[in-house]
């Protein structure tokens, strides 16, 4: 299936021409609410290398105006875009890079939740980038999620990498909105390596929140 992410534009709004009409239609009726969809950053379908071991599905990324000012803003948005188009930079799970601190990219988020599990591996943030892959089930940026009610065509193409995932016996780690991601890929209610967290509210990727089961599945994967 051919990436749709190539004819992403290279300034805002960053919006694909397939998702246009959709798009616009919500945000006419969320106009000036925390469910309005930002589009003066560059979209976020998923981050790291879709061949990585482990699997994270996520819902979709978060937005705050003042991340767009910082000083590295635009070396962000470049590797951003490579991730897009599948080509990685030093950090394929680019969340990790140390230089994107304080940018859209989440570093702080993204560390702190994860920082569990790196822990635990033994691993460097930058041997761990190389097996983690990321999927939000709505690609686009909000204050808050809303469900449009409707699929965007750009979401075919991310769902098909979940399924290329299942394909390969990828582990799958669901953490938030396990019903949305069933309705969207089914074949993960029956899929034996999927998990989910304890806690979708905290979505720490640790023991505790993973289960035993799980968190020893991750690390086992990471390893190899």
């Amino acid at each position: 299936m051919e990436n749709p992410w190539i004819q992403l534009p290279k300034e805002p709004p960053f919006i694909l021409p397939c998702d246009k009409g959709l798009i616009d239609a919500f945000n006419s009726r969320q106009h000036d609410t925390s469910f309005e969809i930002i589009l003066d950053e560059i979209s976020s379908p998923y981050i790291g290398s879709p061949e990585a071991p482990i699997v994270f599905l996520n819902l979709n990324p978060c937005y705050s105006p003042d991340e767009s000012n910082h000083s590295e803003i635009t070396r962000f948005r470049e590797i951003a875009r490579a991730n897009l188009l599948h080509k990685f930079y030093k950090y394929p799970f680019y969340v990790f890079d140390p230089k994107l601190k304080g940018t859209p990219s989440g570093y702080e988020w993204f560390c702190k939740k994860f920082g569990p599990l790196v822990c635990a591996s033994g691993m460097s943030y930058q041997e761990i980038s190389k097996k983690l892959f990321l999927v939000e089930l709505f690609p686009y940026r909000s204050k808050r999620y809303k469900d449009n009610g409707n699929n965007l065509s750009s979401q075919e193409y991310t769902i098909s990498l979940v399924q290329k995932a299942v394909a390969r016996q990828a582990i799958i780690i669901i953490m938030r909105s396990v019903r949305l991601w069933f309705n969207a890929v089914p074949i993960l209610k029956e899929y034996s390596n999927c998990y989910t967290l304890h806690n979708p509210q905290n979505v720490s990727i640790s023991e505790n929140n993973l289960g035993i089961k799980g968190f020893q599945a991750v690390l086992e994967n990471l390893r190899q």
